[in-house]
């Protein structure tokens, strides 16, 4: 039975507005239907809440009506014991009302256990269904929900039938399952798709159509930043790089991990510094200061850094010892910079008060996935977690991706924001408020402001990277054939004979190309630059690219900007959202084509920046004459790090 189009039609249950008719109501007395949550299933009761209402006229698991709302819908049925129910859900393209109300009534009620123990994942608990009419019940693992594994249960189906409505402790005992994941299987499964999360759902297989629940430790379990610190043991996979835990999603979902395998030590160093850490007198006074994967000290973080050292010499900035320039800073700063991963990194990161960086604060993990507890219940106590931004979020649309997610423990606190039309994009996307986005311009841009005048010689050719783009196919239209048509075309004009080029390849790409066509690597090695970006930015009179955001930190720097959008549909296509870098704010010449490339090249190169092109950008960065690192300082001092509490 499909919805019916919403009309003059007078239904046997609802009126106007979602209120059950007068003589119904739901568990509590209340005839509002509109907080009802989706997909749960409801029992309709009379005398105010005392008796539910039971049906002689309709057979177990048959429609009564569907009752049309916008684009959801009020299904009532009656159950498979003549209970009259009813279900809220969005009209799926799929589903229909029966197989809807059929999947809400064949919902699990878990209470499950999970560890790691050997080479395999164990989970066991009660699996418990109101009624028993499918095939199978199986474990289903990752997004496309290929691995599949039968549920093994103590007793048969006829017997656990029998205890479907008895909840008492000891018939609870019928519904006991058990079963083995062996994590050869999920390694496979990551060789072969790279997903490094991989979900569990339950699977219920029916004749017609299968349906799958998130898998959780508890029924009831819902939305909590508590789930958040969930982890198991981490366990190396035999004869692999790898090491899974299973952790649960801020739903409460089951969710297995692949993540790199991680020294001992690094636990035992962690543990110490947790200890000496009980002994501190005065807690969390701290600001932790870090880049991506605390691997960088070169952008926003590490100025900010330098600049709050002057006035706070509790200002603390983490670091990968395998950093080039780890040594010489330690021997700048030896009281305030520390390796990551060191006793003493650990011990200043459980006194912090803040984490202020231009990623999120999850960088400052063991490693990059991991399963640990101490440092995510730190995360969980913090909430002055600022957000300086790694470039301006003013070109994809990173917004309809779901990133800046507040109900995400990492999420930020605070984010440095550069104009009031960035601001914006931010209060109307997502959760955050003025009072969050602190308008002060990202603290890196002033390297480049400060540069602007310097001379300018290279030309400079950087795409961002296409996430969809991994087969590595030199072909055109490809993300390495755009890079190849670059190379023919400085390689074949006599323009370019005497310039400075330089073409930044995306570390992805380069290692697609070192694997898969190493031959043309090696030909081509010597024109890919593989220093610090900003380095090549500062030095560019052209800057090429299509939509990454390092064209703000090149047009600041004094760089005219030519936007090559050939791939800009795909782009926005493959990315489900228009760029916010559009035609009517870009600050540069735009090329569609490749074969106008080089005569827009050729313009640019004897040109100064454009009077439109510098209105245009100054609506989106307003913050671009140097002294965003002193304002950001200062405005963080004044009203987010020293207010009171936490």
């Amino acid at each position: 039975m499909n919805a019916v189009e919403a009309s003059d039609q007078i239904y046997l249950f609802l009126e106007d507005n979602l209120q059950i008719k007068e003589g119904y109501s739901d568990f509590s007395g209340k005839r509002s239907l509109h907080n009802k949550k989706n997909n749960k299933k409801y029992y309709l009761y009379s005398n105010h809440g005392e008796t539910v209402v039971k049906t002689v006229k309709y057979k177990p698991m048959e429609i009564i009506e569907v009752v049309p709302s916008g684009n959801e819908q009020i299904i009532f049925y009656s159950d498979s014991n003549c209970n009259i129910s009813f279900v809220k859900s969005k009209i799926h393209s799929v589903l229909t009302p029966d197989q809807i109300a059929d999947k809400v009534e064949k919902h699990p009620m878990l209470r499950s256990f999970v560890f790691m123990l050997f080479s395999s994942l164990i989970i066991f608990g009660i699996l418990r269904f109101r009624e028993y009419n499918f095939i199978n019940i199986n474990l289903s693992l990752g997004y496309k929900k290929t691995c599949n594994y039968k549920v093994n249960f103590l007793f048969p189906k006829k017997i656990r039938n029998k205890f479907s409505m008895k909840t008492n402790k000891l018939s609870l005992l019928v519904h006991a399952y058990w079963v083995r994941i062996p994590l050869r299987d999920i390694y496979e499964h990551y060789l072969n798709t790279s997903d490094i999360n991989v979900p569990i759902f339950v699977k219920v297989l029916n004749n017609g159509i299968n349906y799958y629940y998130n898998f959780k430790e508890r029924t009831k379990d819902k939305y909590s930043k508590k789930h958040f610190i969930f982890n198991t043991r981490s366990i190396r996979v035999f004869k692999s790089d790898v090491e899974m835990y299973v952790r649960k999603s801020i739903t409460g979902q089951y969710v297995i991990v692949v993540s790199s395998i991680m020294s001992k030590v690094i636990v035992l160093k962690e543990k110490l510094a947790y200890f000496l850490t009980l002994f501190k007198p005065k807690r969390e006074i701290y600001d932790i200061y870090f880049e991506k994967f605390a691997q960088g000290a070169s952008e926003s973080g590490f100025e900010l850094f330098k600049y709050a050292i002057k006035s706070n010499r509790n200002s603390i900035y983490i670091l990968d010892k395998d950093n080039e320039n780890f040594y010489q800073l330690k021997r700048k700063y030896p009281k305030n910079l520390f390796a990551k991963n060191s006793v003493s990194a650990f011990y200043y990161i459980f006194l912090a008060r803040s984490f202020i960086s231009s990623d999120l604060v999850s960088h400052l993990q063991r490693r990059l996935y991991d399963n640990d507890k101490l440092f995510k219940k730190k995360i969980l106590s913090i909430n002055k977690k600022v957000f300086l931004q790694h470039g301006p979020s003013l070109a994809t649309n990173i917004f309809e991706r779901g990133y800046f997610n507040r109900k995400v423990p990492i999420a930020p606190d605070y984010i440095i924001v550069n104009s009031k039309f960035e601001r914006d994009l931010f209060i109307n996307n997502t959760s955050y408020n003025s009072r969050q986005l602190l308008m002060t311009g990202i603290p890196n841009m002033d390297l480049y402001a400060n540069e602007r005048d310097s001379k300018k010689e290279e030309i400079t050719f950087m795409l961002t990277w296409r996430p969809w783009d991994l087969t590595g196919k030199i072909e055109e239209g490809s993300y390495l054939g755009r890079y190849f048509q670059f190379f023919n075309m400085i390689e074949n004009e006599e323009f370019y004979k005497d310039k400075k080029i330089t073409i930044i390849l995306h570390p992805k790409s380069k290692i697609i190309l070192q694997e898969q066509f190493p031959d043309i690597y090696n030909e081509k090695k010597h024109l890919f630059y593989e220093g610090d970006i900003k380095d090549k930015l500062l030095e560019s009179k052209i800057l090429i690219t299509d939509y990454s955001s390092v064209c703000y930190y090149g047009f600041c720097g004094g760089a005219n900007i030519i936007f090559y959008w050939e791939d800009k549909e795909l782009g926005e296509r493959e990315y489900g959202a228009p760029n916010i870098l559009q035609e009517n704010i870009a600050f540069g010449d735009i090329v569609n084509k490749f074969k106008d490339l080089n005569k827009a090249i050729q313009k640019n190169f004897y040109s100064n920046q454009l009077d439109k092109y510098k209105e245009k950008f100054n609506n989106l960065i307003e913050f671009h004459e140097g002294g965003n690192t002193r304002n950001t300082y200062n405005y963080l001092n004044e009203l987010v790090l020293n207010k009171r509490g936490k």
